[in-house]
């Protein structure tokens, strides 16, 4: 579970975010999810609001509300009429915004997860900086690595313990936003066992510290509607 979460660091991790991070942040999303024979797009839009609150709009597939705030998910389906309360013992990573405000730090974030530079090294453009898990990791983590070209981000790439890469992701089409560059397409790639699983996500439409739609900053689930209390 570790793992799976830290190869995204840049899309699902770094919950604390600093001072460069924006007070809000809309964009829009298309995600894909390619494993073995299947092909799964998901579509929507994604707010942030500072410091941790995160709603995002599924419209297709289906019709799906997804809200985070700290260490509390509520998932509404409006047209099955059915939603969810889940709480998890600690912060749960933000889909879809992470890899803006991971961006926007000097050090993607890893710093502030417990994670020590290690050592680096040039490879043609491209220099690679290798990071020490923290301590309390190392059993379930390796090295993770970076790799920048002429000040952008190309590529994050996660280790086991043994030094096997578990999971990479590679970051093109950047923008500016603000005064960091941020890459408006992803394509990772997780390896489990035998199994291999890519996903491309594409942002299009990124608004930093706009006002946000009051349907957003004020929505709740209809009290007509039963919220099942999951615990994580």
């Amino acid at each position: 579970m570790h793992i799976v979460l830290l190869i995204f660091l840049l899309a699902l991790n770094s919950l604390a975010f600093g001072s460069q991070a924006p007070d809000t942040l809309s964009l829009k999303f298309e995600r894909k999810v390619i494993q073995s024979d299947s092909t799964e797009v998901v579509e929507g839009l994604a707010y942030y609001q500072a410091p941790n609150k995160v709603f995002i709009q599924v419209q297709k597939p289906i019709s799906q509300i997804m809200i985070i705030d700290g260490g509390v998910m509520v998932i509404y389906y409006p047209v099955e009429k059915k939603a969810f309360r889940i709480k998890a013992k600690g912060p749960i990573p933000m889909p879809f915004i992470q890899t803006i405000l991971s961006v926007m730090k000097d050090d993607y974030g890893l710093t502030e997860m417990g994670y020590t530079f290690a050592e680096h090294e040039r490879k043609g453009d491209t220099l690679y900086t290798y990071w020490n898990p923290p301590r309390k990791l190392k059993k379930h983590l390796g090295k993770f690595v970076l790799g920048t070209a002429n000040g952008l981000l190309v590529s994050a790439e996660a280790r086991d313990p043994k030094g096997k890469i578990v999971a990479k992701s590679f970051y093109k089409k950047h923008t500016k936003l603000g005064e960091k560059y941020f890459p408006l397409e992803v394509r990772s790639e997780i390896y489990a066992d035998s199994n291999r699983t890519e996903e491309h996500v594409i942002y299009s439409d990124v608004k930093l510290n706009v006002s946000l739609p009051d349907e957003v900053t004020g929505f709740q689930v209809p009290d007509t509607i039963d919220v099942k209390e999951v615990e994580w």
